[in-house]
């Protein structure tokens, strides 16, 4: 059953994010994102965070598939149970992809066969298709030219799932768009969340590939202060959590103050609380109903950006007197 202000060149950029990328994950090696990412109370205050406009998550998409457009004559009452039904389907649609450890190599030497050693000029892939397993857990194993049965590699399970169990819209062959110099070029037009739907389909979430793209897709958002073209898409949330793992939330808070989201820029630093147990932030207290305390306290204590910060809650302590006082 076995079937800045001088921007880097693309290559010095991507060192440098690759850097970056290591010398804080050396921190948290130890711990796994997922197990934090998948907790209620994690995925409760990154809904929060995301938003919930329905204009933009039904938004009309350029897609040659759309659906012919229907209309109903219906009762309140009916009405009422679509409207439900609209929101339920919304929910649904900001489902956000799952944060996860990049997979490592772990191939095991199954066995050793002298005498299959040049019986084949190719090496031979195996994959378990019995019915009911989950396409991740399927064994899947190589022989190679020299006799060496051995399990497979990343990239051998890859291709071999999407021979025998394809995923609909996935390419064998990792699209062009997703090549550093090619990827550069979109991001410059801005179109993330094209980018990031895509890279749902073509990679695993714990896939090289992916994690190097979604991050690059996060750290040009975060360069041109774009926040807002994910705001109620179910890409919003990861990326707050990788603002907040890598504790780079400065630029995102400023900008929820300046669209009046003081109730998430709270939840962004109790999110930060609860992956920085040994922050200073993990001791606020967030009970208190006055979220200028703790703003303020964060930018304080915590900020890397404090200047930035200070003068945006300035900016928005003198507009809200300003109203108060026209109102």
């Amino acid at each position: 059953m076995f079937r800045s202000l001088i921007r880097p060149s693309t290559c010095v950029r991507c060192m440098l994010n690759r850097i970056q990328y290591n010398s804080t994950s050396t921190n948290k090696a130890e711990i796994d994102p997922a197990t934090i990412f998948i907790r209620k109370d994690v995925q409760d205050l990154l809904m929060n965070i995301t938003g919930f406009d329905l204009s933009r998550i039904f938004r009309q998409r350029n897609n040659k598939n759309l659906d012919r457009i229907v209309y109903k004559y219906l009762t309140d009452k009916q009405l009422k149970e679509e409207q439900e039904k609209t929101i339920e389907r919304g929910r649904a649609k900001l489902q956000m992809p799952p944060v996860l450890s990049e997979a490592k190599e772990n191939i095991e030497v199954l066995e050793k066969d002298d005498m299959l050693s040049g019986f084949s000029s190719c090496k031979h892939l195996f994959i378990d298709i019995s019915l009911g397993i989950p396409i991740r857990n399927r064994l899947i194993v190589a022989r190679d030219i020299d006799g060496t049965l051995r399990t497979a590699t990343l990239d051998e399970k890859r291709r071999m799932r999407q021979i025998y169990f394809p995923t609909s819209g996935r390419e064998l062959l990792m699209p062009k768009m997703f090549e550093e110099e090619q990827l550069e070029k979109i991001l410059e037009q801005q179109n993330y969340e094209f980018i990031l739907d895509r890279a749902c389909i073509q990679f695993e979430p714990d896939d090289e590939d992916y994690i190097r793209v979604t991050h690059r897709t996060y750290e040009h958002i975060d360069q041109t202060n774009s926040y807002d073209k994910l705001r109620s898409t179910r890409h919003f949330g990861p990326m707050t959590f990788y603002y907040v793992w890598f504790k780079r939330i400065d630029r995102l808070m400023a900008d929820m103050i300046k669209r009046d989201l003081l109730n998430d820029a709270i939840s962004l630093l109790q999110l930060y609380a609860i992956i920085h147990p040994d922050s200073k932030v993990a001791r606020y207290d967030f009970s208190d109903t006055n979220s200028h305390h703790l703003i303020e306290a964060f930018i304080e204590e915590e900020s890397r950006l404090p200047d930035l910060l200070s003068e945006t809650f300035r900016h928005y302590i003198r507009k809200t007197h300003l109203a108060a006082s026209s109102g």
